[in-house]
């Protein structure tokens, strides 16, 4: 008696649980909102800006290195001749 009583509570719990699910789909199946790109939309960029700099030393040799001008520090560890 008690099996059949665990088993009659626990089908109309889960007919309970199961029955209130239908009306929550809905909600979460919406369909995506299309969004127009205004005219003053920027444009954010998301990787890092990297900017090569170069240098002339006194004998005329000229060297570069990348400066990664969001974050504010040297990419390369060391300059590097161009010619």
């Amino acid at each position: 008696m008690k099996l059949a009583k665990r088993v009659i509570i626990g089908m109309l719990t889960a007919t309970m649980l199961f029955s209130a699910m239908p009306a929550s789909i809905p909600d979460m199946l919406q369909m995506p909102v299309m969004v127009e790109a205004s005219e003053t939309a920027e444009i954010e960029p998301k990787a890092d800006v990297v900017y090569w700099m170069y240098r002339v030393l006194s004998d005329g040799t000229i060297q570069k290195r990348r400066w990664n001008a969001t974050r504010g520090y040297w990419v390369d560890p060391d300059w590097i001749d161009v010619n």
